[in-house]
């Protein structure tokens, strides 16, 4: 995590493919940079706040105008291997990068020819951290994985000494910003000062309170007076200059509430968890935070929306289930004990979160309390759920699963394998779309009996996704060969609706029931209008590595997810 040295509320981090800069306190206030192929390991603003430099796992660093709309990249240039740590000098003109390469652990550079400005030497293991002191004259100093802080000055930087006090690996490595000390931390759970000019020894910080765990992560205050810590143990600790412990902020007891980043932004203190949730506390205290921001740090596999609420829904394949206010972004998350497998589809029913998951089971979660239940077992994988009121209908591996009021009261077996399923408006029709042969099998559903009523041919792909229109006259579906369909009934009112180029993943009306949206594994989102078939929103690359579900929150506004860990809104134009 990084933060904004022109825009003081901003900070910038990674996730999946991409680069997010965002407001810490509006969480709307949000762009993201995709133009990484693989995933990013980490980004940071240039002190002038113009430039990005971002790296990926395959050893590519982008540098990028970050100012203008159209992102120009100003420098593009393959690096040592995979880059763990950045950091620009304070005029913005040289860039150092350190990580695990096959010949050598970092390199320093030009940010906009690429050219080396000195060598990073004397490690043996990969390097966790770099940093470059923000006033002349110059020092670099790099942490590793041989327990080694290693001190160059320049330009062009040389190696010049090494320290080795820590008996663990230095994970991160810190100036202040006056340039009079830098601050080493480990899985040693210490962290020692050094001279901000010469590089030698000056102290450690108390052992009177320590670290129960690694530190992960040092930051400084403006003023260079105090910095923060934060550490496997779930805590955050504030320590003045001299490493003289002030204040400590306990997280939860589970290991994703282990603290891996923090970041002293302005007045903020910013920290990181291992689960991706972001806490700000006022830089006086720690007694409570602030603001707390949840997220996905792992695909979304789901999204459903509650429009009594005005909230949006979200799982990942961890289990991990989200609430988002729709008007302000902030969020909530769930208590209880969460599926043991990764979410499947989630829905809103009749006041509360349905969940299905490849654990076998289901939950139906009131929203009011966001306690999640005990799991409804149902003895078959689950890959599609939709109801009304109290009725829920699940298509399984090898049956239908309708359940009312919370009880299953009917397991209907079938032949072929379903792949997704849809209940109409009035309860009385469920659509069963079939992985097998290419099927969608259409039912009479009366006190819980499901009886077949006809079967729709039209598919040249396995059946993918269905949804019947909130007026009850459509069906639409997508499949697996990219096609999407509308019908009426058995008649098809739609034909040559294959602007996606691969598998339709997500199929959703809007409340008037006048368009569909779709998303697709070729990380399109498109919204349709059965009325005009050849006019269509096409919104490409709306989420590099495919999307996950798309929905309408009202007649103008799409929310879609995805692999890129990312839910993201978009407002049509018709």
């Amino acid at each position: 995590i990084g933060g904004d040295p022109k825009h003081k509320k901003r900070i910038i981090y990674t996730v999946g493919r991409a680069v997010v800069i965002r407001d810490l306190y509006n969480p709307l206030d949000t762009w993201i940079y995709q133009e990484h192929k693989y995933e990013t390991t980490c980004a940071k603003i240039a002190p002038s706040g113009f430039y990005v430099a971002s790296a990926d796992k395959s050893a590519r660093v982008l540098i990028w105008d970050c100012v203008g709309d159209d992102k120009v990249i100003k420098l593009d240039k393959q690096s040592i291997g995979i880059i763990s740590d950045i950091s620009w000098t304070e005029d913005s003109k040289r860039v150092a990068v350190c990580g695990a390469g096959r010949e050598k652990m970092g390199e320093c550079f030009l940010f906009d020819s690429g050219a080396s400005v000195g060598e990073i030497t004397g490690h043996s293991q990969p390097i966790c951290s770099i940093d470059v002191k923000q006033n002349r004259p110059y020092r670099l100093a790099t942490g590793g994985e041989d327990f080694k802080m290693n001190w160059f000055e320049g330009p062009p930087f040389k190696y010049k000494s090494s320290v080795t006090q820590h008996s663990r690996y230095v994970n991160c490595v810190r100036f202040s910003p006056d340039g009079a000390k830098l601050v080493s931390v480990g899985s040693d759970k210490k962290g020692f000062f050094y001279d901000g000019k010469e590089g030698k020894p000056i102290g450690e910080l108390s052992a009177a309170s320590p670290h129960g765990g690694s530190i992960f992560s040092v930051s400084w205050s403006p003023d260079s007076k105090r910095l923060a810590t934060a550490s496997g143990d779930k805590t955050i600790k504030i320590w003045d200059a001299d490493g003289n412990h002030m204040s400590t902020y306990s997280f939860g007891n589970d290991v994703s509430s282990q603290q891996v980043c923090v970041l002293w932004q302005n007045n903020d203190i910013v920290s990181v968890s291992l689960q991706g949730t972001i806490t700000v506390f006022d830089d006086r205290a720690l007694e409570q935070p602030k603001r707390v921001q949840h997220g996905h740090n792992k695909l979304i596999t789901s999204v459903a929306y509650d429009p009594a609420g005005n909230k949006l829904y979200t799982s990942d394949n961890s289990a991990y289930l989200i609430e988002w206010d729709a008007s302000t972004g902030l969020t909530q998350t769930f208590v209880g004990t969460t599926h043991t497998s990764g979410v499947g589809q989630l829905k809103v029913i009749g006041g509360h979160l349905v969940s299905i998951s490849i654990d076998d089971t289901v939950k139906i979660t009131p929203l009011h309390s966001r306690e999640l239940p005990e799991g409804i077992p149902l003895s078959s994988q689950p890959n599609g759920v939709d109801g009304k009121e109290t009725l829920i209908v699940i298509s399984a591996h090898d049956s239908i699963i309708v359940l009312e009021d919370k009880n299953i009261v009917n397991k209907h077996a079938v032949k072929y394998e379903p792949s997704c399923i849809a209940l109409s408006p009035d309860r009385t029709e469920v659509a069963v779309g079939s992985k097998s042969d290419k099927l969608i099998y259409v039912y009479s559903l009366d006190g819980g009996k499901l009886n077949e009523k006809y079967i729709i041919e039209e598919h040249n792909g396995n059946v993918t996704a269905l949804a019947y229109s909130p007026c009850g006259r459509f069906l639409a579906s997508g499949d697996s060969n990219r096609e999407v369909k509308v019908f009426e009934g058995q008649k098809s009112i739609v034909s040559g609706w294959v602007f996606h180029t691969s598998k339709i993943t997500s199929v959703a009306w809007s409340p008037d029931s006048s368009r569909v949206v779709t998303g697709s594994v070729d990380s399109a989102v498109i919204v349709w209008n059965p009325s005009e078939p050849n006019k269509l929103i096409h919104f490409k690359l709306a989420h590099t590595g495919g999307v996950r579900g798309a929905l309408f929150t009202n007649n103008n506004t799409v929310v879609s997810v995805g692999e890129d860990c990312c839910m993201k809104s978009w407002s049509l134009t018709y």
